[in-house]
């Protein structure tokens, strides 16, 4: 897949992913907002995702707006593009857990054990809970695992995406 960017007839800038993901084009446009991003502003993005638990994030920049401005996605057929202004690699995150291995998958055992036991209070509660309180246990339940997933296991999947058939094992992802 291949897009080109074009700014008031002006060719900005051709993005392309080859792989399994999304390209994207942003359009965003802010009044009043406190941002470390600039305001008004175009750019294309492609995501990655052929290499789970892992991705690659490529940002081709493109460039200011102002009123009158307009702004033109092409989606074109595969084919040459530009170098991307910037590559993030998840697998070079600095937020990434445990370079030893093994203690990665004792994590994963815990972290398959604690699940358990979350679903057993939820299911305990279902027999004496009335439906409004058990809504809000179940979801205080789903919060934490989710925080589990985004704290714990996909950083450390990251580090060690070896890991994955053993955490989807586990039901872990």
């Amino acid at each position: 897949m291949r897009l080109s960017l074009s700014v008031n007839d002006r060719p900005i800038v051709r993005a392309s992913l080859e792989a399994e993901g999304w390209l994207s084009a942003h359009v965003n446009l802010s009044h009043g907002i406190d941002s470390k991003e600039p305001p008004n502003r175009v750019w294309l993005v492609a995501y990655d995702e052929s290499e789970k638990p892992n991705s690659v994030t490529s940002t081709w920049e493109g460039v200011a707006l102002s009123v009158g401005d307009k702004v033109e996605i092409n989606v074109l057929p595969d084919g040459e593009a530009d170098a991307p202004s910037t590559l993030t690699r998840t697998s070079e995150s600095p937020k990434n857990l445990f370079s030893d291995v093994e203690q990665a998958r004792l994590l994963l055992s815990a972290i398959k054990i604690c699940g358990t036991e979350l679903s057993g209070v939820a299911d305990r509660a279902q027999a004496t809970e009335p439906p409004d309180e058990l809504l809000k246990i179940r979801r205080a339940i789903a919060e934490i695992v989710w925080a589990l997933d985004c704290q714990l296991i996909t950083p450390t999947l990251r580090r060690h995406p070896e890991l994955l058939p053993e955490a989807q094992a586990l039901k872990l992802c």
